[in-house]
C-alpha cells in the first residue's frame, strides 16, 4: 500500500477476477442491484408433508445502500441471506444481482459470519490476504490490498499476531478485512457483531458504516437488534414470523441528509424514537403470534 492510503485496485489477473463494487452502474437502467422476487422456501418433514420458512418475499436493494432484515427468531432472515449468498436456493421465486439470477456461491458477494472464521493457523495479515493469494491476484497482493484493509480498520498494528491473540472484536475486524479484500461487489453480514458485549458491539457498528460509506459498498445485512437496524439500515426489512414475510419495509427519514456517523447523532436525530417505537411495536406484535 502507497503512503497517501490510496486503495489498490484489483487487476484482471485471472479469468474469474470480480468486478469492483461500483460495477453496480453497469446494470440495465432500472434494474436494482439485489432483487429478491417472490422468495418461498419449503422444508420437507420427517413424516412428510413441509414446513414453510419464506412466503412470497420480495424487496430490493439499491447500489451503495445497507439493507438491513429485522425479525422475530425463526422469521427466516438468515435462510435468505443464504440464498442471495448462492450457499441455498429457494422453492420459488429468485434473487438476482444487476438482473443476474443467483445459482450459487461467487466472488461478487464476500460473507461474514457471526462466529469466528478467521485460520487459527494464519497471521491477521495472512488471513485478510487469504482469499486473494487463493485467487491467484498477485498484482493486488504486490499492490497491498491487504495493508490496504488492516488499516482501513485498524489491525496495522497486529498484522503480524494470530487471531488467538486478539479479542473478539478485534477477530471480527479481521473478518470484515478479508471479506473486503477480494473487492466483493455486495457484503452480506449474519449477525456478525451478536457475539460482542455491548461496548465492542456499538464500536464495530461505527467501524462498519465508516469502511462501506467509504469503500461505497452495498451491504445485506441480517440482525435482530433494533438498536443496530435503526443506526445501520438505509432500509430496514421487516419480516414477520414463520412463514416469514415482508411485513414492512421502511427508510429512516432522519437519514435523509445522510448517515449519523455515530450512535449519539443517531439518539438526538428528529424522528429517531418515533421509528424506534415502531418498530418495537412490531416485535410486540409479532411475538402474541407465537
Amino acid at each position: 500500500m502507497s503512503a497517501t492510503g490510496v486503495r489498490p485496485e484489483l487487476r484482471v489477473v485471472t479469468d474469474s477476477a470480480p468486478p469492483s463494487p461500483d460495477a453496480a452502474a453497469e446494470a440495465p437502467p432500472g434494474v436494482p442491484f439485489l432483487a429478491v422476487d417472490g422468495v418461498g422456501k419449503d422444508y420437507p418433514l420427517r413424516g412428510g408433508g413441509s414446513l414453510r420458512a419464506l412466503d412470497g418475499v420480495s424487496f430490493a436493494v439499491r447500489p451503495h445502500e445497507i439493507c438491513v432484515m429485522l425479525g422475530p427468531s425463526g422469521c427466516g432472515k438468515s435462510t435468505l441471506l443464504r440464498m442471495v449468498a448462492g450457499l441455498d436456493a429457494p422453492s420459488q421465486g429468485s434473487c438476482s444481482i444487476g438482473g443476474a439470477r443467483i445459482v450459487g456461491p461467487g466472488r461478487d458477494r464476500g460473507m461474514v459470519f457471526q462466529s469466528y472464521t478467521s485460520f487459527p493457523w494464519l497471521t491477521v495479515r495472512e488471513n485478510v490476504e487469504y482469499g486473494l493469494r487463493l485467487h491467484g491476484e498477485t498484482i493486488a497482493l504486490a499492490e497491498g490490498a491487504g495493508e490496504y484493509f488492516l488499516d482501513r480498520v485498524g489491525l496495522t498494528k497486529f498484522a503480524n499476531h494470530h487471531p488467538d491473540q486478539l479479542s473478539g472484536g478485534m477477530r471480527q475486524r479481521v473478518a470484515l478485512a478479508r471479506a473486503l479484500a477480494t473487492y466483493p461487489r455486495m457484503l452480506l453480514m449474519d449477525e456478525p457483531f451478536g457475539a460482542l458485549d455491548a461496548e465492542t458491539r456499538w464500536q464495530m457498528q461505527e467501524l462498519l458504516l465508516e469502511v462501506v460509506t467509504r469503500e461505497r459498498m452495498t451491504v445485506l445485512m441480517v440482525t435482530h437488534d433494533i438498536d443496530e437496524a435503526l443506526f445501520l439500515g438505509d432500509g430496514i426489512v421487516f419480516l414477520s414470523r414463520n412463514p416469514g414475510r415482508v411485513r414492512e419495509i421502511l427508510r429512516p427519514d432522519f437519514k435523509r441528509n445522510g448517515r449519523p456517523a455515530t450512535k449519539e447523532a443517531m439518539y438526538d436525530a428528529p424522528g429517531h424514537r418515533e421509528l424506534e417505537r415502531h418498530v418495537m411495536q412490531l416485535m410486540r406484535d409479532e411475538g402474541k403470534r407465537a
